[in-house]
């Protein structure tokens, strides 16, 4: 009897949307009007088969991993000296810390001010010594980058924390014992730090690869998937399928397709990453 309204909250958000989008996924439906007809897996052969799908999870792998590598190792340097005794150290923290608990589409709105070819900030500075615009629109790699780059000072406050509450929670005196062997800086990081922070590691890959792989804000409002697809995520398709395109199916099908794919690299990063702390210890 206590557990019941946990059981049916559980039930009403989180168990019954995960059965209707598995549900929906082998179905045709606009979601407005009519019955689901159901098409079996033409849903999930056009996602695997399709170049244009293909190009999408390309993409949000390509972002996910990307951000998730520069993220991580931003973070745990940024931690490493945040947790030392400096002056204004509770001013940097917090510094770090601020760009997460902005708006995601409100920063990215502003991210585009800075591109925009007619006016942007870049361009600007640009002219003013006499250099030419650069139409970030239209460059693929130059899209790339800055949205790797928002995303990443965007995101790094959250595993800079984590990493921080780590770090403090060593005991000093294993380094002061290490440092009485001869144990020099690059020893102490290498042989205490790095184990210690393991499960910590861990835990911040798989968050953090939930989080990367989720990117939308900065892809819609920046690239809006362009130049020619080569930006556009797995998020922002099943946006522009549920949405524009009026295919509550597809769009299922794209969301069971993230889940499992999110699911695997969790899998993948806990066994590299106990099997790497195994191999350590």
């Amino acid at each position: 009897m206590i557990l019941t309204p946990i059981l049916v909250y559980f039930s009403i958000f989180f168990l019954f949307p995960i059965v209707a989008s598995l549900y929906l996924s082998f179905t045709k439906w606009s979601g407005l009007s009519g019955a689901p007809v159901w098409v079996g897996l033409s849903n999930y052969r056009r996602y695997f088969t399709d170049p244009s799908y293909i190009q999408v999870i390309l993409n949000t792998a390509l972002f996910a991993v990307s951000i998730l590598v520069i993220q991580t190792t931003l973070a745990f340097f940024v931690a490493l000296l945040l947790n030392t005794k400096i002056r204004g150290r509770g001013i940097f923290r917090a510094a770090w810390y601020v760009p997460t608990l902005t708006s995601a589409a409100v920063m990215a709105q502003v991210a585009g001010v800075f591109i925009s070819p007619s006016g942007g900030v870049i361009n600007s500075v640009l002219q003013s010594l006499n250099l030419p615009p650069v139409i970030f629109y239209v460059q693929v790699d130059w899209m790339r980058i800055i949205i790797i780059l928002f995303s990443v000072w965007r995101g790094v406050g959250g595993p800079v924390i984590l990493y921080l509450a780590a770090l403090q929670g060593i005991h000093q005196e294993l380094y002061e014992a290490a440092q009485v062997d001869g144990a020099k800086g690059r020893d102490l990081l290498r042989y205490i730090t790095l184990p210690l922070l393991a499960p910590m590691t861990i835990f911040v890959l798989i968050t953090g690869i939930i989080g990367t792989a989720q990117i939308f804000e900065a892809v819609m409002f920046m690239s809006k998937g362009g130049p020619g697809n080569q930006t556009n995520v797995l998020m922002l398709q099943i946006y522009q399928d549920a949405f524009s395109n009026l295919n509550i199916g597809i769009a299922s099908t794209g969301s069971i397709v993230l889940g499992l794919l999110l699911l695997l690299a969790s899998i993948f990063n806990v066994r590299v990453m106990s099997r790497g702390s195994v191999q350590g210890n």
